[in-house]
């Protein structure tokens, strides 16, 4: 994703939040509204949250065609935090909701 961002990059922000998303289904979130997964986020994850917040809010500026380049980017980096902090979390003993 991060390289179609050059190409792509409304596309390539929306295509990073479809796979935070699905990683947290996989990690025993549930998936269907946003406000529900930045709560369950919150108690594992509140130190990355901001960060969801933010690129979840970016991606929605992409989606009209209203986000500034420099948003998009700044979208990716947390999208990235994001992921690889359930990522790592992935690796632990126990860790999961599943």
């Amino acid at each position: 994703m991060q390289e179609r961002f050059v190409d792509r990059p409304e596309s390539a922000v929306h295509d990073a939040d479809r796979l935070v998303t699905a990683l947290m289904h996989e990690r025993g979130y549930p998936t269907d509204d946003f406000e529900q997964r930045a709560r369950d986020l919150s108690v594992e994850h509140g130190r990355t949250l901001e960060h969801y917040r933010a690129a979840h809010e970016v991606d929605q500026l992409g989606t009209d065609h209203r986000a500034t380049t420099e948003q998009l980017r700044g979208a990716m980096i947390h999208y990235r935090v994001l992921f690889d902090e359930l990522l790592s979390d992935g690796n632990r003993p126990g860790s999961g909701r599943t």
